[in-house]
């Protein structure tokens, strides 16, 4: 095995047992790893396991001469690339080195398509938040304007109030010195029909609420741009989905509410659900835009009716169920197969990227272990259905540096 690997232009090493094996594999990354089945001190499954324990396998292919097909599914449940039997004759070193190549180059398709999807994420990400900024620096503007013609108000409320309070001063003082004058009761008279107390005891704390209400509503905006910008370490934890699918709504609230009402159908039994919340933030806010422009495109001829768009949870254990329905164009026979497909839009250029649907899968399918479908009748609309495993699935593997040689 070694000589016809080196005459392929592999660099090999050679490890006479399992505990060697193990130890130069924790020295060395290797581009890919052989392992027999019957070796001295540990069988091959055992030395995989190890293995694996340690963190995702190296692309790893394990030979035997047993053909025992229960061994095969068990190194193939633990994440082996491939299996080969060992022939009498010895002709399947033949077939090794091809098999090697394919076993590394598959896995370094793998690495491309993981670092070329984060990226992608990091891309879609940035551009979505450029995206929403229009829309949430409208948001902000509305509570700020009126926080500022409160706060003027209550400036000049002020004013009024303080020239009250000089008067009674100086009738508080007049009053010790007994020598309050009828001038001076005019006086306090005018400043009161001047402040017009009525009015301000009415407006007065309308003010100061309407200025609490309007920075507590930034302050959410600004929370939900926050988490949506940034990932919570790669790491799943247990969210409340019905908030973070609130925080999403407010988030690209820019985006709808001129389109669409917003209705939600929240299931209020619903558990934590273990997630990627800025992913989410992220699904939420790509299937809401789709459905606004699936509305939009719905309505072209210029009318005034606002389209309606329908978040629902669902409880289903083990999985919770988010539907997001529109009552846009829907989706025409001829592209129902390529709705997700990566850069596929039927939108005019500057529109739509094709990414958004395509974004979602990846976080539903790759990042979650869900799945998504969808419910459609061209004219009158279209329901996504996304489903997602309560407890989490793993993660799938960092990509890995491609490794310098070959072990045995």
């Amino acid at each position: 095995m070694r000589k016809c690997l080196e005459r392929a232009g592999y660099e090999v090493d050679v490890a006479e047992d399992g505990a060697a094996g193990l130890t130069a594999c924790k020295a060395i990354r290797y581009d890919a790893v052989i392992v027999d089945q019957t070796m001295p001190g540990m069988s091959g499954l055992d030395a995989i396991r190890a293995m694996a324990d340690r963190g995702p396998l190296p692309p790893t292919i394990m030979v035997t001469g047993t053909g025992n097909e229960q061994i095969a599914v068990e190194a193939m449940k633990l994440g082996v690339s491939d299996y080969l039997t060992k022939d009498l004759e010895g002709g399947f070193v033949n077939v090794l080195p091809l098999v090697v190549g394919r076993t590394i180059q598959q896995r370094r398709l793998l690495q491309e398509k993981q670092r070329m999807e984060k990226e992608l994420a990091r891309v879609q990400r940035l551009e979505a938040i450029g995206e929403l900024a229009v829309g949430i620096a409208h948001e902000i503007n509305t509570p700020t304007q009126y926080i500022g013609d409160n706060t003027r108000f209550l400036q000049d409320a002020f004013k009024d109030i303080s020239g009250l309070l000089d008067a009674f001063d100086r009738l508080l003082q007049a009053a010790r010195n007994d020598s309050v004058s009828e001038d001076l009761i005019k006086e306090i008279e005018a400043e009161l029909r001047n402040a017009d107390l009525g009015y301000l005891n009415r407006e007065i704390p309308l003010a100061i609420g309407q200025s609490l209400e309007g920075l507590n509503y930034v302050a959410d905006i600004v929370d939900t741009m926050k988490e949506f910008s940034h990932p919570a370490n790669g790491k799943k934890q247990p969210i409340d989905l019905n908030h973070a699918i609130l925080g999403a709504m407010t988030l690209c609230c820019g985006e709808w509410k001129h389109q669409a009402e917003l209705v939600t159908d929240f299931d209020t039994e619903l558990p934590l659900v273990c997630c990627l919340p800025t992913d989410i933030n992220r699904l939420v806010v790509n299937l809401v835009v789709n459905a606004v422009h699936a509305i939009a495109d719905a309505d072209r001829d210029g009318g005034e009716r606002k389209g309606t768009i329908t978040i629902r949870t669902k409880y289903d254990d083990p999985w919770v169920e988010i539907h997001v329905k529109d009552n846009g164009t829907g989706i025409p026979d001829e592209i129902r197969s390529r709705v997700f497909d990566l850069f596929f839009t039927t939108k005019e250029v500057g529109r739509g990227t094709g990414q958004g649907l395509a974004i979602v899968h990846n976080i539903v399918v790759d990042k979650h272990g869900g799945t998504i479908d969808f419910q459609t009748k061209e004219g009158e609309g279209t329901t996504i259905i996304v489903r997602l495993p309560i407890d989490g699935r793993p993660m799938p593997s960092a990509v890995e540096q491609p490794a310098e040689e070959l072990a045995v």
